[in-house]
């Protein structure tokens, strides 16, 4: 079975994990350099440093806009921090957030913009910044997608007063969980630091080891049988990633969303940025590959190919995805195709109440974009006969 992702480790990140001494620290450092901003404070989830900077800049029962074509746990960071998510729709061109509709939402109450970078490709953060028009409106680029670059897309690093990371799976940096908070305002990351040190510094005993395990447990999923083996008997696992939500009655951060950013996750980090150029590389290669042997193939709309993109997840949408059992008809061929985004997640039951009107574009983006494997740890071999597998299963559908 060729999977819809694998985690980026080898001896490196074994290494790290084994070595004494610091990490996160370092981490922060080094992953503040990376993506063009001169302060990192790091969490346990990307999550939780949306929560805390809503809580260190005082932002509460205010408006934050953000694309209803997202993660989910955004609005969920949204609403335990005491503030109301307001959704709109995207551009199919690159699945970010429409700039006009955000401009129609605008409101005296808005006090923040989440410019989500959605499946690696860069948002127009000058432009969301000049259509805000309103210095007392934050925007915070969620760049859990994009990766820190540097220079960033249009610029030479950070754009916006603040970038979200996420370091889960799925991500181009993978150290089993975490996140971290970018910025240039010195005000803003000592009031970050100083409320993670105070409210989010404990890390028990268990939540670390259970931390080290999943860790090690990635490390074996280099191996593809034990990666195979692993994931049948894990059904929650980094294949059934966003799955299991779908159903979600009501908003829950994760139990140890205010637990502290462990130091060998620091050091794996910093390990993983090691090679990052090379991720990345591998990412966009894979992507053009795409691009080149699936054109012209009736049903399917290729993920756009955008200068600055690092395809996260390789996006193509696929007409009557479910209807026709496309994903099924890949698995025949022993092949994982992912639909990591397919909630309307203002039409999620815990974010209703915020939903105003509808919101057609996002609506097809999850009910048609299909995420082909595309990850380092595949050959050449393995990316052309996915090529050729979602051909024929496309023209297995033509006939229906």
């Amino acid at each position: 079975m060729i999977h819809q992702y694998r985690p980026n480790f080898d001896w490196h990140e074994l290494l790290a994990v084994l070595r004494a001494g610091a990490g996160r620290s370092e981490f922060e450092s080094a992953l503040a350099a990376r993506a063009g901003a001169r302060y990192c404070v790091a969490f346990a989830y990307g999550r939780s440093g949306v929560v805390a900077a809503c809580k260190v800049l005082g932002l509460t029962q205010k408006e934050i806009i953000l694309p209803a074509y997202t993660c989910y746990v955004m609005a969920e960071a949204v609403v335990v921090s005491g503030n109301s998510p307001v959704f709109v729709d995207i551009d199919l061109a690159d699945y970010n957030m429409d700039i006009s509709a955000m401009k129609n939402a605008l409101t005296s109450q808005t006090r923040a913009i989440i410019a989500t970078h959605m499946h690696g490709y860069p948002a127009d953060v000058e432009t969301i910044r000049a259509t805000a028009g309103d210095d007392r409106i934050l925007i915070i680029e969620d760049a859990a997608l994009l990766g820190p670059l540097n220079p960033w897309p249009g610029g030479a690093g950070l754009r916006g007063d603040m970038a979200i990371f996420s370091f889960s799976p799925g991500k181009h940096l993978y150290t089993v969980q975490g996140g971290g908070v970018v910025t240039n305002s010195a005000d803003l990351y000592e009031k970050l630091k100083t409320y993670r040190d105070r409210e989010m510094s404990s890390l028990p005993w268990k939540v670390w080891a259970r931390r080290l395990a999943r860790l090690m447990t990635g490390y074996m999923m280099l191996n593809a049988s034990m990666f195979e083996m692993w994931n049948r008997i894990n059904k929650t696992g980094p294949m059934q990633h966003a799955r299991g939500k779908l159903g979600l009655e009501q908003v829950e951060m994760p139990a140890d969303y205010a637990t502290a950013f462990a130091d060998f996750q620091g050091r794996v980090g910093l390990a993983q940025l090691r090679k990052f150029d090379a991720i990345l590389a591998r990412h966009r290669a894979w992507a053009e590959f795409y691009d080149r042997e699936l054109r012209d193939i009736p049903g399917i709309s290729l993920a756009p190919i955008v200068a600055g993109a690092t395809y996260s997840h390789y996006a193509a949408r696929v007409e009557r995805r479910d209807e026709i059992g496309f994903r099924q008809r890949m698995r025949t061929r022993d092949v994982e195709v992912g639909t990591a985004f397919r909630q309307v997640v203002p039409y999620m039951e815990p974010y209703r109440p915020y939903a105003k009107g509808a919101y057609p574009r996002t609506e097809q983006a999850a009910r048609e974009v299909v995420n082909l494997p595309n990850y380092p740890g595949l050959s050449a071999a393995n990316v052309r006969y996915i090529a050729e597998s979602t051909r024929r299963s496309l023209q297995e559908c033509l006939k229906l």
